[in-house]
Order: structure tokens, then sequence, then C-alpha cells
């Protein structure tokens, strides 16, 4: 394996991507050396490639994770240390018992928890240990003061930093009172290259040669929006080239009655679930995502501005942080059938339009959500946890 640029490129079993695996001095407090230990289940690519950078920055990293979590060949590639645990749920006292024995035989100076289940056990394991423990979180909602599940996890005062996907969660956070040293933003950044792919054909969609195709990826529940996104294509005008191919499981029922309306029931596809629904995104014209609520930073909408999609998305949570409107994709107001018809209809009559924007949205995540930007904060941020 060799070092090139400060980097190294490995293949992670997934066409044309790539970990970035910095090198310099190892970390050290004083005269001893920077030990981590991650709590985690199931990750996605963009936390592989922290993982996997942080020994080459210099930290003795371990990594307690599922047995079927991904990408862990590479990791211990990398050098980051694996342990295989099945952290049930957030009472664990068995995940417990073993995440205390780690931290107190490796002499661990941070636990990195992103999980609910994980942190919950991180934070009872520490118990008077000189250990601190940072959280993620990824979404608003599902807090409350009166919520003991809340207090086992980012209410808990004894937890050191919560990680703050976007700054719309942040300003949630804070709505309960934490201290604002506490808790801090880093966009979790992806590298465009990851999603280079070969266009698949939607033909198995009925989906006519020469639409306009305007693709949504998710699991379809009420906080999606995806019953006003009907409302909005019953606005298109009746020769409308428009289709609508909705990829992922249909949790809210009520929108496959919906989508039996005869002025639109030609307009709307649904998939169902798909493995390759990030491929499905490369064969669309543009993408949406028009949730009305609780959105941290949508993965979806940065996977299909990695792929010069250009996105339509309305103005919630860290959304409008994401897409800069009539820059880099177009943002409207939740729960508005009639403008998002409208950003859906300039976009499908102006394809010089909708390039445009398409470039612009992957240069965004090259210059602003870039998984090397977002490395080199994670690990200021345990350098300073540990210092502390």
């Amino acid at each position: 394996m060799k070092r090139v640029c400060g980097y190294v490129s490995l293949n992670v079993g997934i066409a044309n991507s790539r970990l970035l695996l910095y090198s310099s001095d190892q970390a050290t407090i004083g005269d001893h050396l920077l030990r981590i230990l991650i709590v985690n289940t199931i990750f996605d690519r963009s936390e592989c490639n922290i993982f996997a950078a942080l020994p080459g920055l210099g930290f003795e990293t371990e990594l307690i994770c599922n047995e079927q979590a991904p990408y862990q060949e590479e990791l211990l590639e990398a050098g980051v240390k694996i342990t295989h645990m099945d952290v049930k749920h957030r009472l664990d006292l068995r995940s417990v018992a073993v995440v205390r024995r780690h931290l107190k035989q490796d002499g661990v100076n941070v636990i990195y928890a992103p999980r609910n289940g994980t942190l919950s056990v991180s934070l009872m394991a520490s118990v008077g240990l000189n250990v601190s423990v940072a959280g993620y979180r990824g979404t608003m909602g599902h807090l409350s003061h009166w919520d003991p599940a809340s207090w086992l996890t980012y209410l808990n005062p004894r937890l050191a930093r919560i990680v703050c996907v976007s700054n719309a969660v942040r300003t949630y956070l804070l709505s309960f009172g934490l201290p604002e040293s506490r808790i801090i933003t880093i966009y979790k950044g992806h590298d465009p290259n990851w999603y280079e792919t070969e266009t698949p054909s939607l033909e198995e969609f009925g989906i006519p040669p020469g639409s306009f195709v305007v693709g949504f990826t998710g699991n379809m529940r009420p906080v999606k929006g995806i019953d006003v996104l009907l409302k909005a294509a019953s606005r298109l005008p009746d020769d409308t080239n428009v289709r609508l191919l909705l990829v992922g499981e249909v949790r809210d029922r009520k929108l496959l009655e919906l989508a039996k309306r005869p002025d639109i029931k030609t307009l709307v596809h649904f998939t169902g679930f798909r493995k390759d629904a990030t491929d499905l995104v490369s064969a669309c014209d543009a993408y949406i995502m028009p949730s009305i609520e609780r959105e941290g930073l949508p993965r979806g909408v940065i996977e299909a501005m990695c792929q010069e999609k250009p996105p339509i998305v309305t103005a919630v949570g860290g959304m409008p942080e994401l897409v800069e409107d009539g820059k880099s994709g177009i943002v409207v107001p939740p729960l508005d059938p009639d403008a998002l018809a409208k950003a859906i209809i300039s976009l499908s009559t102006d394809i010089q339009l909708c390039k445009t924007l398409g470039k612009a949205a992957r240069t965004r995540i090259e210059n602003h959500f870039n998984i090397a930007g977002t490395i080199t904060e994670m690990s200021n941020l345990f350098r300073e946890m540990a210092g502390e």
C-alpha cells in the first residue's frame, strides 16, 4: 500500500469509491498516545472513511461494531482494531460490561458513539473513568425532557460533545438548554467519485423514452411530504413529459391510493425498495426531497448532487444549508404543491438551467461537503476532547 499526496486510495468493494487515509505524526497528550474507541453498529461510507483515516493521523483506533458491518477488511488494512459486538438496545448491560472492559484495559481517551444505543451503552460504561464521550445527531425531533431515553443519550450531562449533521440540528438541541460548547456542527462529507456509475435503463418501470424524470429516494413516511408532491403532479400541464420515479419502501399507504388519481396515475412510478437506488438516480434528470419537517442533511440529496442532478428541496431542517436556492438547486416552502410544481416545470422546460444547476450542485459538494474536510474536523474534535 503506497502513500501518495497525503492519502492512500483503497478499493472498498464499491465501484469507483475511495478511502482517504491521511499520514501524519502520532497524536499524543503529553507523552501518551491518543487512543479512541468507536462504538457503533452498522456504518455508512462516510463514517468508514473517517474511521479509516484516524490511524494515519496518529490515533490508536479501535472499533466495536456488528459482525455484519461493511468495509471491515479495508478498516483492518488501515490499522483499525475491530471487535465484534451487537448492541441490542440502550440498556444492554452485557454491552456495557464489554465496553467498560475495553476502556479499563486500553487506556481510552475518547469514545465516539454515533448511534442511540451505542451512545447510551458508552455513557454507562464510562461512569467514573477519565474518558470523554462524543455522540452524533443526524435528525431533529424525538427528544424530550420527559423521556428517560433522552437522558440516557443526548440530554445526559456527562456527554462531552454532540456532533450535529447541520446547524438546524444544532439549533434544535440548543432549544433543550444544552451548553453551546458541547454542540458542534460537522457536515457529513462525501466524495462525488463514489457515485460514478453506469446509467441504468428505466424501461422496467414503464417510463416512456424522452421523459423528464424527477427522482426521489428514501422510505416514504408522512414527514417526507410525498403526498404534497403528488398534489404538485396534478398541477403540471396536461401535455407534460415529466415522470416521478419514487424509489423506496412505501410506509405511508395512502400514497398508493393518491397515485391512482386519473390525472396523475401515468406520471407516478413506484419502484419499492431497491439496493440500486443511488444508481437509479443517475438515470434521472432532477431530484426532489419535499419533506415537511425534521430533515437533518438528507444523504439522498447529497448523492444526487454528486451525480450533477439539480435538487428541488423544501426549506426544512438542514436542506437550505446544503442547497443554495437558484445557484445549486431550488428551495421551496414546505407543504406548498404549487411551488413544487413551478420548480419542476422550470427545470423540465429549461434543460440548460437544469444542467447548470446540476454542475453547480456537484461543485458545492466538492467544495463545502467533502469527506476530506469532515475527516479534518472530526480529528481536530477528538484531539480537543482528549486534551480536556
